[in-house]
């Protein structure tokens, strides 16, 4: 089975365990180690036949310098061993065959089985073990260096954020500076116009009292509520004189009446309520001397005369002076004309535009004129009295419809209606007057929210023409 040539030297079954040992010997004798290393002592086997042994000596001889390959050991027995001479220093020996020995070898470490389960296991265990305590630094390093990265970040975002503050109270602080600065120069500047005003108004009150000689304030407005009142009287009369003339004049200015209070709603009658007509007709007059009172002389777009507020003031009431004791003997005498020329053109505008509005086509007799003559120097009178204060005391006016208002308003049928309550404005009779901080009311008729005790003039209580 062997060859004499060949390096491998075949070795029985019977005599593996002597040979064995023998080859061992051998290679302890060629790599016998020097003083100072460690040296091991193999445990002797026995031969079970010399005779097979003396066989295997004379074989091992042969092959001293060689390995044995134990190629017909049974592995149920023992593991398949493969050994190989090394010099001194741990290397294998240099043989013509030493790549054969380690293919060999790796053929029988191969075949053990029970060889490479155990060192399977054992580098699985031991690379296992490696790659996971790797795994938890890797995962814990990933950590830190993540909560490393976010607090840095948090860090910048925060130093950004002081910087912005930083910046923003440096301009809240020159805004602040401006402002104190504008406060202080405006606080400066309001003082020297308090100043200023308080001595310009010491100076216009003294040049007030020094170049209007019709007295003070409340004086004036005494003389302006009395001629409200005398001006209403005046018309008043005025209306019932031409009340009385209508039965003599026939229908034409009565159907005109009935045309001019259409928009209003109101029916009348002269035969079923002459009072009614005499109010209706006092509240037409009204409209059209009052019309344009606002207004200079009287005159839409007229311009002033006088441009200082204190001589014009001092002006109109002078002319009241003048006219407030005037007659209707030195008019029929003299004219109106001679006494004022403004005061002449208003009654002959107003006069006019009567005459249109009632459609009057006859000659007014004495008594009318006279009413006539008395109903406008009143009203005459109560413009140059408004407009001889500064600021001028408006006059206000309520139409149709408003809502009944107890303050600026004044009902003329509150003595026929005490348990009614006006609802709304029907027809306006008078205006009213602001005067400063107190007010003349305006008279009215209205409305009710009840129709119990009035007449059958659709919630129109008749009032009293007293």
């Amino acid at each position: 089975m062997a060859n004499s040539s060949s390096p491998f030297t075949p070795i029985e079954e019977g005599n593996e365990e002597e040979e064995y040992s023998q080859g061992r010997s051998s290679f302890r004798a060629e790599t016998t180690p020097s003083e100072g290393e460690y040296r091991h002592h193999p445990t002797p086997l026995h031969s079970k036949t010399e005779n097979k042994g003396k066989v295997c000596n004379k074989k091992r001889q042969e092959n001293d310098d060689k390995g044995v390959l134990c190629n017909k050991c049974r592995p149920s027995n023992r593991e398949k061993i493969t050994v190989v001479p090394l010099d001194n220093k741990g290397n294998s020996l240099n043989s013509p065959h030493g790549g054969l020995f380690k293919s060999v070898l790796s053929n029988l470490v191969k075949r053990s089985p029970r060889l490479s389960l155990s060192s399977s296991e054992v580098e699985s265990s031991v690379v296992g073990g490696v790659s996971t305590k790797e795994e938890q630094w890797k995962i814990a390093l990933a950590e830190v260096s993540h909560k490393l990265i976010q607090a840095t970040r948090k860090r910048d975002e925060a130093v950004l954020e002081a910087s912005r503050l930083k910046f923003s109270m440096v301009e809240l602080e020159k805004k602040l500076n401006k402002l104190e600065i504008y406060c202080h120069n405006l606080k400066s500047g309001l003082d020297v116009c308090s100043n200023n005003n308080v001595m310009m108004t010491n100076k216009s009150s003294l040049s007030l009292v020094q170049r209007v000689k019709f007295g003070e304030e409340d004086k004036v407005i005494e003389h302006f509520l009395v001629m409200v009142s005398e001006a209403r009287s005046s018309v008043r009369i005025l209306s019932r004189s031409m009340t009385l003339q209508l039965r003599q004049i026939g229908s034409k200015v009565y159907d005109r009446i009935a045309l001019l209070l259409q928009p209003y709603e109101i029916k009348i009658s002269i035969s079923r309520n002459p009072r009614g007509l005499l109010v209706y007709l006092e509240a037409l007059l009204n409209k059209a001397f009052y019309d344009d009172f606002e207004s200079i002389g009287y005159q839409k777009s007229c311009c002033n005369q006088i441009l200082n507020p204190i001589d014009r003031c001092e002006s109109n009431f002078g002319l009241y002076n003048r006219l407030k004791d005037l007659t209707w003997e030195e008019v029929l005498s003299k004219g109106t004309r001679f006494y004022s020329e403004e005061f002449s053109k208003f009654c002959d505008r107003k006069m006019s535009e009567i005459v249109a509005m009632l459609g009057w086509n006859r000659a007014w007799p004495e008594p009318l004129l006279q009413a006539f003559f008395g109903a406008s120097k009143a009203v005459w009178l109560v413009h140059l009295l408004a407009n001889s204060l500064h600021p001028t005391l408006p006059i206000f006016r309520v139409d149709k419809e408003m809502k009944f208002d107890s303050i600026y308003m004044e009902d003329m049928g509150a003595d026929k209606a005490k348990k009614l309550v006006p609802n709304m404005v029907r027809i306006m009779v008078t205006p009213g007057f602001y005067v400063y901080d107190n007010v003349v009311k305006c008279k009215v008729l209205c409305r009710y929210n009840n129709n119990i005790g009035i007449n059958n003039n659709e919630g129109l209580i008749t009032p009293s023409p007293t």
